[in-house]
C-alpha cells in the first residue's frame, strides 16, 4: 500500500472533433477511471466532458463533469470484467437517472446512491452535471460490513445529511486532493475508503456503522458536528458525544493527538473571530465574541490571546497597520 496517481483529461466536440471522434476517447478515459461503458451525447450542440481521477493501491475516486450523457455498461462489458467493484455516485450538481436490478434511481444534487460494477447499468444525466464516483473492490467492502450482496442498497439515492454526510464529505475531500497531497493520502487514508464505505452501507440500510469507535470515520463525524455547532456557546462535551453515538471517554481518545475536543473548538471559534475582524474592522470586539460562541468576552480575549499570541484589539491594530502601509 502507498502507492497513488492523479490525472486529469478533457474531451469535446469542436470543428476538427467529430462527436464520434469525442466520445470514443471519452469511453477510453471512463473506461479507465470508471467501468467500461458505451457512452453517448443526449442532446444537440458541442458536447464537452472533463474528469480528475485518482487511482491509490485498490480503490479510486473520479470527480467528473459533462454535457448530457447516456453510459451504459453492456453483458458483454461485465462478461469480460475482470473483478467487481462497488461503484458509489455523489451527485454535486444536477441529476442523474440510473437504472440497475429493474429499479430506477433518480439522483439531484447532494444525494449519494450505489452501485454494483457486475450487473447491467444505463445512466443519463442533465447538462453539466456534476459528481464525485468512488469504485472499490466489492470483496473488501461486503467483508467489512458484514454483509452479503443482496444485501446491499443498491440503486437508492440517499440525502448526502446527517451521517451519511460524514461519509460524503470524506470522498469529496478526497477526491479534490491536490496532486503532491495524493501520495500521503495514499499511505495515510487509503485503508480507511473501505471503513467508510462500508460505513455508508450499513448507515444506507438503517445499521450501525461496524467503525471502531476511535477510527477516521468517527473522527470526521464529531468534525462535522463541531463545525456545525461551534458557535453556540451553550454547547457542552456530553451534547457532542451524545450527537456522534459515542462515549465522552471515546470523543476524548478521537481528539487526544490534537489538545481535547475543547482546545479544538476553541480554535474554531477564534479562527471564526478572525475571519470577522478581517471581515469588518468597525465591529465591537463584543459581538465578535458572541458571533463567535464565546460566552463572555473574558473567555474571548483569553482564548484569543492563547491562540494568536495577541489580544483581539492587537490583531485589528496590526491589520490596520498593514492597510495603511499598502
Amino acid at each position: 500500500m502507498g502507492i497513488a496517481s492523479t490525472a486529469s483529461a478533457e474531451v469535446r466536440t469542436t470543428s476538427e472533433v467529430s462527436a464520434r471522434q469525442a466520445f470514443e476517447q471519452w469511453e477510453a478515459i471512463v473506461a479507465d477511471a470508471v467501468l467500461p461503458s458505451i457512452c453517448e451525447p443526449l442532446g444537440k450542440g458541442q458536447w464537452h466532458g472533463k474528469l480528475r481521477f485518482t487511482q491509490f493501491d485498490h480503490s479510486s475516486l473520479t470527480m467528473m463533469t459533462s454535457s448530457a450523457q447516456r453510459v451504459v455498461r453492456t453483458k458483454r462489458q461485465l462478461d469480460q470484467a475482470a473483478a467487481d467493484f462497488l461503484l458509489v455516485n455523489i451527485v454535486v450538481e444536477g441529476a442523474n437517472w440510473t437504472e440497475q436490478n429493474g429499479r430506477i434511481t433518480e439522483g439531484g444534487a447532494g444525494t449519494i446512491a450505489f452501485y454494483d460494477s457486475a450487473r447491467p447499468i444505463e445512466s443519463r444525466t442533465t447538462e453539466n452535471a456534476v459528481s464525485t464516483i468512488v469504485r472499490a473492490p466489492m470483496s473488501a467492502v461486503l467483508d467489512h460490513a458484514g454483509l452479503v450482496r443482496d444485501e446491499l442498497p443498491i440503486a437508492k439515492a440517499l440525502p448526502a445529511t446527517g451521517a451519511m454526510g460524514v461519509v460524503v464529505d470524506f470522498f469529496r475531500g478526497m477526491a479534490a486532493l491536490p496532486v503532491k497531497e495524493t501520495e500521503r493520502a495514499a499511505h495515510a487514508l487509503e485503508s480507511q475508503i473501505t471503513a467508510m464505505l462500508s460505513s455508508a452501507v450499513l448507515l444506507a440500510n438503517g445499521q450501525n456503522s461496524p467503525a471502531p469507535a476511535d477510527s477516521l470515520y468517527t473522527r470526521q463525524q464529531v468534525l462535522s458536528v463541531l463545525r456545525q455547532r461551534y458557535t453556540d456557546p451553550d454547547l457542552t462535551v456530553d451534547e457532542v458525544a451524545h450527537a456522534c453515538l459515542v462515549s465522552r471517554r471515546t470523543l476524548y481518545r478521537v481528539c487526544e493527538d490534537i489538545g481535547g475536543p475543547a482546545a479544538l473548538v476553541r480554535r474554531m471559534r477564534v479562527e471564526h473571530a478572525r475571519r470577522l475582524l478581517r471581515a469588518d474592522p468597525t465591529r465591537p470586539l463584543s459581538a465578535i465574541a458572541a458571533a463567535s460562541g464565546f460566552a463572555t468576552d473574558r473567555h474571548f480575549y483569553r482564548a484569543f490571546r492563547q491562540e494568536t499570541g495577541v489580544t483581539p484589539g492587537q490583531f485589528r491594530s496590526q491589520l490596520d497597520a498593514g492597510t495603511r502601509g499598502r
